[in-house]
């Protein structure tokens, strides 16, 4: 499970390489061992062609909604996008309503939070498998 804690008011962005970079060899072996290219999901706040460009040369397929730009028609995938980051929202507000610690971090140590944070996703999991 590969997640990190960063400060509220940077640009997540940016930390998208350093997250890629510490999971590269997964991605690698999952590569040569199926033969397919990984998908890199995100919603609107990822939308960058920067972004899209640095995944493309890492052989990772950039799965992100693009922003509405005044004028533009809707394509189709996009449609299909925004379906599927729904379900994401919906994983992001079950987790905040049943671990309220997860919604804001009042913990001093990081190492403390991302253990609730394992802990939830965790809980999530076998929530999923048991229906």
């Amino acid at each position: 499970m590969a997640f990190t804690s960063t400060a509220a008011n940077g640009d997540e962005r940016q930390q998208v390489e350093p997250l890629l970079d510490r999971v590269q060899h997964h991605v690698n072996s999952l590569q040569e061992r199926f033969g397919t290219i990984p998908i890199f999901e995100a919603d609107k706040g990822y939308d960058a062609d920067q972004l899209r460009e640095k995944l493309l040369r890492r052989i990772i397929f950039p799965w992100i909604c693009r922003r509405k730009k005044p004028g533009k028609v809707v394509e189709r995938i996009d449609a299909v996008l925004k379906r599927i980051r729904w379900k994401v929202e919906r994983a992001i507000s079950w987790l905040q309503r049943k671990f309220r610690r997860l919604a804001v971090r009042w913990e001093r140590r990081v190492c403390y939070w991302k253990g609730f944070l394992a802990f939830g996703l965790i809980v999530f999991w076998i929530d999923r498998l048991v229906r």
